[in-house]
């Protein structure tokens, strides 16, 4: 179980290059869509669509000619022997939980999609997370030009900051922290603390300062 967060703003033709994604026998379900760049070209239908299920070639010879910027939408790459009926009678994958939460916020990550190989979450146009059962497949992106990081890893450290901000609001409340602050609370000692510093350990203590400069009404 592998996963790999990147910060490539919903750009996926680097990505799709450097998986090697060239040489697979599949076909890609995608679910969620919304992309830039998806009218006024040849064939740009498809990309229009929330639920599509695309040849391995077609999406890659739109990628690489037109680089769409992908907002929402994951791709579950699926071997080509599998048939249409089969793949739409499985669930669907989703970003989100029943109880809202984010699907790609798991200590252990594996494709949704049963008959996935590998799957790629681009979201609101920040993050992409790539995920696969096998690590050594998603190795070369760590090569990519930009903030790469384990998803896994990232996952249990913010899921360690959110327990201890529970616990501490739990005890405490939001004193006078702003309705901002109150809504966000778990994403501003993320951002503040631990955002891009991997190496740096999670530490209850840390956090409980920085909640209370917030529970102060101080920023």
């Amino acid at each position: 179980m592998a996963g790999i967060l990147i910060e490539r703003g919903g750009y996926l033709r680097e990505i799709l290059r450097l998986l090697g994604a060239s040489a697979w026998d599949c076909q890609w379900l995608i679910t969620g869509l919304e992309c830039y760049q998806a009218s006024g070209w040849p064939g740009c239908e498809k990309w229009q669509q929330e639920t599509a299920l695309i040849p391995n070639e077609d999406l890659l010879r739109d990628i690489e000619v037109r680089d769409m910027q992908f907002v929402w939408g994951i791709f579950s790459a699926i071997p080509v022997r599998y048939p249409r009926e089969e793949i739409l009678s499985h669930p669907m994958p989703d970003f989100w939980d029943t109880d809202g939460r984010s699907r790609c916020l798991r200590e252990h990550l594996l494709p949704q999609h049963p008959l996935a190989f590998l799957e790629i979450y681009s979201e609101d146009s920040s993050t992409v997370t790539v995920i696969a059962p096998q690590p050594e497949i998603l190795r070369p992106l760590y090569g990519l030009d930009c903030w790469t990081e384990d998803a896994e890893e990232q996952n249990r450290r913010f899921l360690a900051l959110e327990a201890v901000t529970e616990r501490l609001v739990r005890e405490r409340g939001y004193g006078a922290m702003d309705a901002y602050a109150r809504r966000n609370l778990t994403g501003l000692l993320w951002r503040g603390l631990y955002h891009h510093r991997r190496e740096r350990p999670v530490c209850e203590e840390e956090i409980e300062t920085a909640y209370l400069r917030l529970w102060k009404g101080e920023r």
